[in-house]
């Protein structure tokens, strides 16, 4: 039998209902502690083991759960089916290895621990469980060398603590797992304070890598290239704004080294702030309207904390089309078919490359257990900021390259033109009809200008007022500080009936002049939950609050402003539709040569992206 997971015995609070059920056991300095007559379940997210995942794409048909414990008690070994009910498998005594068949249809394995009672059989002190591992009767098919490669821009603390973390691992070390990163911000990495001994302990198996800001297409590309130029056998990309746990990312190593063909083995991300919320179990393209997200909607930001049993649908294994590069270990056989990454600067360029991969025969599988925790960008909107020109021209590039068809994409942007024109959000409807054009044109600046987009993008910014933040002591925000109103009255539109309506009414608002003193001052604030595209509609000028109402920014109805970019969205996306054909044609010769290691090897030369 050859090690798949380890146990993770944290014993971080917060993190608890990753570690163990609901229960008595305690958990202190890495080792979990039962006393006398309890019983403590371990169906939960870190320690129950991905059963159907290691039976698919390994080839597994066994698995065996050896627990590091001491004391009298007794282990059940439970198993789950892909509806999630459970049935118990085998028991025996803490020193007796208990095995179960695996399925790839579903479901997972796990353990309930008990300590015999104190006047039971052989006495009882109590049970110390110092550790365990799941086990699979498939040995290795694959070895060498793997990267694990951290793309940062600017959050040099991040960068440390995760390196500290990192060399803190001695099976990392074991494992042939060595470490880079791709800097590309002003704030150094290794002018961090606590980067002298964290390289230190590292040794030859850290490389820092400097270059100027080509976001993260740029640094992730260079992280594939330096794998492929050092003969490695994989790379495990990392975002920096993270924090790890060395086994949940070898866990990722050892599938991948496991799995009967190279596959793209993703990892999941956790909540930083909210350490038990993951973000999606799976991630697919929604192909009607190509926009991504999990499968089912509803079932993004869940909240494990419940464990296992609590939540049936995770026990079905789940198919992927791609996974965020926050956590990706891609195998080196993939960049050697299908090339690096896309120029996309940002967003993305993780589910082009997977959606490539997969065409390639490189699937992407998201594998449970094997994750980190992330930033969240719940507390922000990045759709109406800078970043919508990425959104929305990276989108259409992917679609175009690996679309059958344009389908209802080009309805569902001006859609979200529409809504936002409406809501009095001028500046992100602008860059997407600047995105629009750049697509429309061709692929020959996407290289040229990886270096320099977000300046010219961020540049269109000082034609809209709206881009201001308003603090305290500005006259917007004094205007209307502490009477944050009420959304008004008002469902969310639903429907086509209700759309049209919910339109039409807007149009015809527009149509009428803005009163003196919605040019003056905002009318009302509202707080960032209260300002939904159907709700600022209400208002003609609005100061909207971000997330800790410390600021906003101050949406104001311009009536030639939203005559002219509504024109200019319909007339880019009629002329998306019209071209797609030959558009895509274009696009998908052109991509081969985007996305080769000789471009983005002279990308990286010194002095080319200065």
């Amino acid at each position: 039998m050859h090690r798949a997971h380890r146990l993770i015995l944290s014993d971080l609070p917060a993190r608890r209902p990753l570690v163990v059920e609901d229960g008595p056991g305690v958990l202190d300095g890495g080792a979990l502690n039962l006393a006398p007559g309890t019983t403590q379940g371990l169906g939960t997210y870190l320690n129950g083991f991905p059963a159907a995942y290691w039976a698919r794409w390994t080839g597994a048909t066994r698995a065996r759960l050896t627990l590091d414990a001491s004391g009298a008690g007794t282990v059940r070994l439970l198993r789950s089916d892909a509806e999630g009910r459970v049935t118990e498998v085998a028991s025996g005594s803490l020193d007796e290895p208990l095995e179960a068949d695996l399925s790839p249809d579903g479901g997972w394995l796990w353990c309930e621990v008990s300590a015999a009672a104190a006047d039971g059989p052989g006495g009882s002190g109590g049970v110390v469980v110092a550790g365990g591992e799941w086990s699979v009767d498939v040995p290795p098919r694959r070895d060498g060398e793997v990267l694990l490669s951290i793309t940062t821009m600017d959050k040099p603390e991040y960068c440390v603590a995760t390196l500290a973390t990192l060399a803190g691992s001695s099976e990392l070390a074991a494992a042939d797992v060595r470490v880079q990163v791709v800097d590309q911000g002003t704030r150094k990495v290794a002018e961090h304070p606590g980067f002298a001994d964290v390289a230190a302990a590292l040794g030859d198996r850290l490389r820092i890598v400097d270059q100027p800001n080509l976001g993260g297409s740029g640094g992730f590309s260079r992280g594939m290239l330096e794998t492929l130029d050092a003969g490695a056998d994989a790379v495990l990309i990392c975002d920096d704004d993270v924090e790890v746990e060395p086994e949940a990312l070898l866990r990722a190593v050892r599938f991948h080294r496991s799995a009967t063909t190279p596959v793209i083995v993703g990892g999941h991300m956790l909540d930083l702030a909210r350490p038990t919320v993951l973000n999606s179990f799976s991630e697919v393209i929604h192909r009607r309207t190509f926009n991504w997200g999990p499968p089912v909607l509803d079932r993004q930001w869940h909240d494990l904390a419940g464990g296992l049993r609590a939540t049936p649908w995770l026990h079905a294994r789940a198919e992927s089309d791609f996974n965020g590069w926050w956590m990706c270990l891609i195998p080196a056989a993939a960049l050697r078919e299908v090339g690096l990454s896309m120029p996309l600067f940002l967003k993305w360029d993780d589910a082009e490359f997977s959606l490539r991969g997969g065409e390639a025969g490189f699937p992407t599988v998201s594998l449970p257990g094997a994750c980190l925790w992330h930033m969240a960008w719940t507390e922000k909107d990045d759709s109406v900021e800078w970043q919508a020109y990425l959104h929305v021209r990276n989108r259409v590039i992917t679609a175009l390259v690996h679309a059958r068809g344009a389908g209802l994409l080009p309805a569902a942007l001006l859609a979200t033109d529409l809504k936002l024109l409406l809501a009095m959000r001028y500046y992100p409807v602008d860059l997407h009809v600047r995105a629009l054009r750049e697509v429309l044109a061709g692929p020959g600046r996407l290289h040229p200008e990886l270096g320099t987009v977000v300046g010219q993008v961020r540049a269109v910014g000082a034609e809209h007022p709206e881009t201001v933040r308003h603090r305290p002591g500005d006259a917007a925000f004094d205007a209307v500080a502490g009477t944050t109103a009420a959304a008004r009255p008002g469902a969310r539109p639903s429907g086509a009936l209700g759309l049209a309506a919910f339109v039409a009414r807007g149009l015809l608002r527009t149509l009428r002049p803005v009163p003196a003193a919605a040019r003056r001052e905002p009318a009302a604030a509202l707080a960032r939950t209260d300002a939904g595209w159907w709700q600022v509609p209400a208002y003609d000028s609005v100061l909207v609050l971000d997330a800790d109402a410390t600021s906003g920014v101050w949406l104001r109805r311009d009536r030639r402003r939203f005559w002219r970019l509504a024109g200019a969205a319909v007339v880019g996306h009629a002329h998306l539709a019209w071209r797609w054909r030959s558009l895509a044609r274009t696009w998908r010769a052109a991509a081969p040569d985007l996305v080769s290691t000789e471009t983005w090897r002279a990308d990286f030369a010194p002095g080319h992206a200065d």
